[in-house]
């Protein structure tokens, strides 16, 4: 399991760090929040009053040493983004859907399978047969999807279910935490392996 240390400031900015996680590898997304770490910076320097506080001359000393390598992240990024715009970001909804029917599944005790008939992969292809939605009408096409990013699909789903709820004061991180220990704890009746890997896993804290 990856273990993701979110600084406050990155707090404002998760949405570039689920592009990141957009990503089709392990290896890949752990290079991509390299990469978003430093255009959260890139945000937060348009902002920062640079004459200002004692420690203005170290700041602007450490601003151009890093200018070369935010330069370069940059163009990772746009990289990325453009990934994510024309194919990934589509992908990784799918599979935050798929995973979100495997958390209800958890709380209803039904603990169904994703891959037997008529278990969830198989709801997930029927509705979006009827709605047209490309990437999850192929089962050997769902199913590699939900592969690729059932170890990071917690941290949408919690952006999108304390979005869905802004009154009840909760904490996106906290929230993600609860669907990655659900989902990594609960396993399809008849089997033994949990619904997420533990070795596929980002936690973020």
């Amino acid at each position: 399991m990856e273990t993701i240390h979110i600084s406050e400031p990155e707090l404002n900015c998760l949405e570039l760090f689920r592009i990141a996680l957009s990503e089709n590898t392990n290896e890949e997304r752990l290079r991509a929040i390299n990469v978003m770490r430093h255009e959260v910076v890139s945000l937060g320097l348009e902002n920062f009053p640079i004459k200002a506080g004692k420690n203005a001359p170290e700041f602007v000393h450490w601003v151009a040493e890093t200018s070369i390598e935010r330069q370069q992240a940059a163009h990772e990024f746009s990289e990325i983004a453009h990934r994510y715009n024309t194919r990934n970001e589509r992908r990784l909804n799918i599979a935050e859907h798929v995973g979100k029917l495997v958390w209800d599944s958890i709380q209803w005790q039904e603990f169904k399978g994703l891959h037997v008939a008529g278990g969830i992969l198989e709801q997930v292809r029927t509705i979006a047969k009827q709605e047209g939605i490309q990437g999850a009408r192929d089962k050997d096409v769902l199913s590699r999807t939900w592969m690729t990013y059932r170890g990071v699909v917690h941290l949408g789903m919690a952006m999108d279910y304390c979005e869905d709820n802004p009154g009840k004061g909760l904490e996106v991180l906290d929230v993600a935490e609860k669907f990655r220990l659900g989902l990594s704890q609960g396993f399809p009746k008849q089997t033994r392996k949990p619904y997420m890997l533990e070795d596929e896993q980002f936690s973020f804290i």
